[in-house]
């Protein structure tokens, strides 16, 4: 069964990787739609989100907001047809528009390694491509419990010379090393870590579950910290790079400043096209003391 699974996906993205990037986003907007108006899960946990970051805005222009979120989940869905499926290079031709990338370039010639660090906004997978299409890159990744998608999330990762290492002490041991010889790392920041594995600083005001191990391979390594985000231009199907270095005091602060800084870094991110972040994932579900008042189930 796993493995019929497993076909069953491939064909469908294949499939999905012979449209036209701008049909994909069309037809991404039309599910978005269609989320929308059946008014379930995803709606409902972009919605608790909005109203908690977002607690002065207009009533009508969060609905909007909401709105254009799940127009843009739906994009994401359609979109891993061509990211995953399509020759790299015919990919990254509708990469139009790079900025900061000499951030990468300076870590990378210090020596020292670099994190990347990629939230899940506008197309992250992406972000993994071009990087390693030009530097040696290892992914911190959450092995799926279904074989199928798993088999499926590392042929397709690995396809252009990355490295996957699993968000386990032995994971945590491969990126530790691949930064001691000066390559780039990449960690998703913005999801909920182990209890053990992170401590709360806010996000968007918020108290949040905050990963410690940014600070602490910079701390051991020295490696230079930069945020990557992959965004959708309007209108033609392209997408923009941007990359920004945090604050090289980052590893050597306190643990709450740390994780403050790079969340506010996060955030500044989120800021630059809101519409395109993933609100419908339940980033306060674990509050200080145990409480959960942010999500109704």
């Amino acid at each position: 069964m796993a493995k019929i699974t497993s076909l069953f996906l491939i064909a469908l993205f294949q499939l999905l990787s012979l449209l036209p990037m701008r049909l994909l986003r069309w037809l991404g907007r039309l599910v978005g739609n269609l989320l929308w108006l059946f008014n379930g899960r995803s709606r409902r946990i972009t919605e608790e989100n909005l109203a908690a970051c977002f607690p002065d805005m207009r009533v009508a222009q969060r609905a909007d907001l909401t709105k254009h979120s799940l127009q843009n989940l739906g994009i994401t869905i359609l979109e891993l047809g061509p990211i995953w499926c399509s020759p790299v290079d015919k990919l990254l031709t509708k990469v139009s528009q790079v900025s900061g990338e000499h951030y990468l370039q300076q870590g990378l010639a210090d020596g020292n390694g670099v994190i990347i660090l990629a939230p899940h906004i506008g197309a992250w997978e992406l972000l993994g491509l071009y990087i390693a299409k030009r530097y040696p890159l290892t992914t911190l990744y959450q092995p799926p419990d279904n074989p199928a998608i798993h088999d499926l999330i590392v042929k397709v990762r690995t396809r252009n010379s990355s490295g996957l290492a699993p968000a386990n002490t032995k994971g945590v041991k491969m990126l530790l090393q691949r930064l001691k010889r000066g390559e780039v790392i990449a960690i998703l920041p913005d999801q909920v870590p182990p209890q053990e594995g992170g401590d709360f600083a806010a996000f968007f005001g918020i108290p949040a579950l905050t990963t410690t191990l940014v600070k602490n391979l910079a701390q051991r390594t020295g490696a230079k910290v930069i945020i990557g985000c992959a965004l959708r231009a309007p209108r033609n199907g392209n997408f923009e790079l941007i990359f920004d270095a945090l604050s090289e005091d980052m590893a050597t602060a306190d643990t709450l400043t740390s994780l403050t800084v790079m969340n506010k870094k996060i955030q500044d991110c989120v800021m630059k096209a809101p519409e395109q972040y993933q609100w419908e994932y339940k980033r306060f579900k674990k509050q200080p003391g145990g409480e959960c008042k942010y999500y109704q189930k």
